[in-house]
């Protein structure tokens, strides 16, 4: 029998089937999600045990999908989207109450969602379901042969001045091995103090561990690969005083120790970048940031804002009259 719900005294009737995502359904789920998220239209592609993906289905049809998968600390995200001649028919507040249900008891505590600037349709959707914006990601474009370097052309001799030195994570590996992850890992962890959190729960982040990092750096690493059409590899560029790795700029974005930001590692690292991308004739290169600062870096080097990615997070420990968040779910306006 299908699902019911009451909302301003009249009967809406869901007729729509919620199930696990079969190989058969990849084809449609991918043009639906392309359409939804066009900036991450190759995430569908990945393969992860951790992404639990489903289906809604209108007599056999998939009409609706959804995916759930696990971050950090009990923090999750997901993906949502429903065809557009079902919007607003239920199916969404019943795909997103399953997901919802089905993160809680994996032991999420947070949930985020992701869309678009634009897309105010599904932020109001989003909004109306207890997600609220905790940051906003913007992507940038640069056209390697317009960027503007000659301001900067001594910033790289002021930090070695100050034993500042910019190599690569190649080479840094090639010099002192594994000891090289170690390092990056604490540095990546300091960068983060006063970086937007996309996923708050009151705490500061907790710090990877290397073995956690370098799994993250290589399928970040290997997103970035296929984003270039796997034509060019990044590279990864690090800044080094002593023994420490106080910067980087790469696949895992870039940062700076605290104590060590405004004194142009930043952009020196950045400036590394796009030489390396000159000389392999590399035409466009891209970056996101939720950071303003870094926006800014960015900007005076030339890249310019394309889209922004609106980061919305709903905690799943409150409860409703007495119901779970994904029972709770089922009584909102259909979406």
């Amino acid at each position: 029998m299908p699902a019911k719900q009451v909302m301003s005294g009249k009967l809406i009737v869901l007729t729509a089937h919620i199930r696990p995502l079969r190989p058969a359904d990849r084809e449609v789920v991918a043009a639906m999600f392309a359409v939804a998220y066009p900036e991450r239209a190759d995430d569908l592609a990945w393969q992860d045990d951790k992404i639990q993906r489903w289906v809604a289905t209108d007599r056999a049809r998939v009409v609706g999908y959804g995916s759930y998968w696990p971050v950090r600390d009990h923090r999750f995200r997901m993906d949502l989207t429903v065809a557009p001649e079902h919007r607003r028919s239920g199916t969404g507040s019943q795909l997103l109450g399953v997901l919802v249900g089905r993160a809680r008891a994996a032991g999420a505590t947070t949930l985020q969602a992701r869309t678009e600037s634009d897309r105010l349709q599904a932020l109001a959707f989003l909004t109306r379901r207890g997600f609220a914006e905790t940051m906003r990601m913007h992507r940038l474009v640069l056209y390697v042969a317009s960027a503007t370097l000659e301001p900067y052309a001594e910033v790289e001799r002021r930090l070695a001045a100050d034993d500042i030195t910019l190599t690569s994570l190649a080479d840094e590996l090639h010099r002192i091995g594994d000891a090289c992850w170690h390092r990056f890992c604490a540095a990546y962890h300091a960068a983060r103090e006063g970086w937007p959190d996309p996923d708050p729960d009151g705490g500061p982040p907790a710090s990877p561990s290397v073995a956690e990092f370098r799994r993250m750096y290589g399928q970040s690493a290997r997103r970035l690969y296929v984003e270039y059409a796997r034509l060019w590899q990044e590279p990864c560029i690090l800044a080094t005083h002593g023994d420490q790795i106080v910067g980087f700029a790469g696949a895992v974005g870039t940062g700076v120790r605290p104590a060590l930001r405004g004194r142009g590692i930043a952009t020196a690292m950045k400036l590394r970048v796009i030489a390396a991308a000159r000389e392999r004739d590399v035409t466009t290169l891209r970056s996101s940031t939720g950071n303003p600062a870094m926006v800014k870096v960015n900007e005076r080097l030339g890249y310019r804002v394309t889209t922004t990615e609106v980061r919305v997070v709903r905690r799943l420990e409150q409860t409703q009259a007495g119901m779970s968040v994904g029972d709770a779910t089922t009584r909102q306006r259909p979406g």
